[in-house]
This record gives structure tokens, C-alpha cells and sequence, in this order.
């Protein structure tokens, strides 16, 4: 729409003639769209409609988590190590491992091992877990 020969519903300064734009609009005809990573200016409040995971004023707010980044074009998150899931919050570890929030990698419980913790270990003769093991199970008879 032009006023005064500002677009989208921007308005004319009748003193000076320039444009004063709405929303992210700007230039001198409010025609430069200032959303970033992919997003775009509502074209009556002028506010930023981003993408993916993008958020904030400008779309420069990346909204994924624990260590995660948004693609530039489409917002989408790219996760580290076992985080998975539209912002990256769904942990892959399994038996009881959890993920470092910053890598990703799992930290495995008990005897599990593994990138998912899903390898067993069988305790060794040696062991401190395993002369424990054998104690209980000889004072149980």
C-alpha cells in the first residue's frame, strides 16, 4: 500500500517527506525487509515471521538447545553427538546413560558402554564390582 509513496503502511513525514516504516520495514520507501535468516516482514505489522527455530525481533535468536545450531536458510537444528529432536532436547542414550549438554556424547551407567550405551560389559574376575558380586552371592547361601 502506498501513503505518500511509502509502502507497507509506512507514513510520509508531510515537513520532510520521508518514510517513517512499521515493524522490521525500512529504507526510504519502506521496502527493505530487516528479518534475517530467512524470515520475512508481515507485510501490515512489519513484524519478522521467521523460520524453523529462528525467533527473536529479527530472527537472529537461534532456539535450539544443548549445543545445537540453526541452518541459516531454513532454521532447522542441527544437533551435537545423541541430542536429537526438533530443538535438539530428546536425548539417544539408552539404559540409563545421559547426554553432556554440550557434546552430546553419552555417559553410561553401571556396565552399559557404547556411542548409545548399548554395549554390556560383563564383569571381569578382577574387579572391585565383580569379588563384590561373588561376596553377596556367597552370603545369600
Amino acid at each position: 500500500m502506498y501513503v505518500g509513496g511509502c509502502q507497507n503502511d509506512g507514513s510520509c513525514d508531510p515537513t520532510t517527506g520521508a518514510c517513517a516504516c512499521v515493524g522490521q520495514w525500512g529504507g526510504t520507501t519502506c521496502t527493505t525487509c530487516g528479518c534475517q535468516n530467512g524470515g520475512s516482514c508481515d507485510p501490515t505489522t512489519g513484524a519478522c515471521v521467521c523460520v524453523g527455530q529462528w525467533g527473536g525481533t529479527t530472527c537472529t535468536t537461534c532456539g535450539c538447545q544443548n549445543g545445537g545450531s540453526c541452518d541459516p536458510t531454513t532454521g532447522a537444528c542441527a544437533c551435537v553427538g545423541q541430542w536429537s529432536g526438533t530443538t535438539c532436547t530428546t536425548c539417544g542414550c539408552q539404559n540409563g546413560g545421559s547426554c553432556n549438554p554440550t557434546t552430546g556424547a553419552c555417559a553410561c551407567v553401571g556396565q552399559w558402554s557404547g556411542t548409545t550405551c548399548t554395549t554390556w560389559s560383563q564383569l571381569k574376575s578382577n574387579s572391585a564390582p565383580y569379588r563384590s558380586f561373588k561376596w553377596y552371592q556367597r552370603s545369600r547361601i
